[in-house]
């Protein structure tokens, strides 16, 4: 029990500050017992609505930014299928252009094969006719 009541004792300086403004405010007098003196509360009251008002101010504030982060939310999702579909048309005209690259070098490849041949045959015929 003594180890209890030593450990509280940290908290003796607290109480004794709590204390006085707890009989006050139950029992309505001061420390000595006597009647305390009205306290004058209409600046906290004004306070008090203000800190309300304020938080409601504060409330709207959030669901109008919450709102449009929702709005954002959906922007960025339309987008986000946009870039998709634009990326999915890039790779196919990827795919297009490297078969049309293909198709291009094998049509140059047969073309300079055939001038060759060509070549190779019209000198034939002209060394024949010599």
């Amino acid at each position: 029990m003594w180890r209890v009541l030593l450990q509280l004792r940290v908290l003796l300086p607290y109480l004794a500050r709590v204390l006085p403004l707890v009989e006050r405010g139950l029992l309505g007098t001061n420390i000595t017992g006597q009647s305390a003196q009205k306290i004058e509360t209409s600046n906290l009251d004004r306070g008090i609505t203000e800190v309300g008002e304020a938080q409601r101010d504060l409330n709207n504030a959030v669901k109008a930014q919450t709102a449009e982060l929702r709005e954002l939310q959906e922007k960025v999702a339309v987008l986000t299928k946009s870039v998709e579909e634009s990326r999915a048309r890039h790779e196919e005209m990827d795919v297009s252009l490297s078969a049309l690259k293909k198709l291009t070098e094998t049509s140059v490849t047969v073309t300079i094969a055939l001038l060759l041949i060509l070549t190779v045959l019209v000198g034939l015929l002209l060394f024949r006719r010599w």
